[in-house]
């Protein structure tokens, strides 16, 4: 891999698991819970994470062969309607639309599968764009468990809302522009 692709595969991993922040922010606040426990939870958005790529990337290679002469228009369609799907879900966030309470532990599961919907949709084309390889699913856990574990620290406030919004239409418009440059040049591959 040459340098710009290792670049724009960090970028796009990074862009990708965004999702994690609106839905982790406030749920284990700074004084209110043990490292240990948010530790564990960003563990187990990390684990979320990688696994739906994991499955994505299973169910691509199941269906991967009705498409693959357009793969790589497929690919790029795939990540600009998971960008479009970013950004209204970064909508809803500012509009505090989207803000979710549990009171059982299966419920951070639950949040890490819905965070993971995204990876999960664009994971499908893995045949057509897969940066670092099988390393993928390691980076994607990283990311996650780094989004995860610097989020769910801070708790609920309007300021929080508009960030976390931020970060997600961020990660969104960084997806576009890896999509573009993968359709239109040889930097990512």
């Amino acid at each position: 891999m040459t340098t710009p692709a290792i670049i724009i595969g960090i970028i796009y991993v990074l862009a990708l698991t965004t999702c994690v922040v609106p839905l982790a922010v406030g749920l284990e606040p700074k004084g209110e819970s043990t490292p240990s426990r948010q530790f564990l939870v960003a563990l187990i958005f990390a684990a979320t994470q990688a696994l739906m790529a994991f499955i994505g990337h299973l169910l691509g290679r199941m269906i991967g062969y009705l498409f693959s002469d357009l793969m790589r228009y497929v690919t790029f369609g795939m990540m600009l309607i998971v960008a479009v799907k970013m950004i209204v879900d970064s909508m809803k966030v500012l509009k505090a639309k989207r803000l979710y309470a549990f009171t059982s532990n299966w419920g951070f599961l639950l949040l890490g599968i819905l965070s993971g919907m995204n990876i999960m949709l664009v994971s499908i084309c893995t045949q057509g764009f897969m940066p670092f390889g099988n390393w993928y699913f390691l980076a994607v856990a990283l990311a996650g468990f780094l989004w995860a574990f610097w989020s769910i620290r801070i708790p609920y406030s309007p300021k929080m809302l508009r960030n976390s919004s931020f970060i997600e239409f961020s990660g969104a418009v960084f997806l576009v522009v890896v999509a573009v440059l993968f359709l239109f040049t040889e930097l990512v591959r």
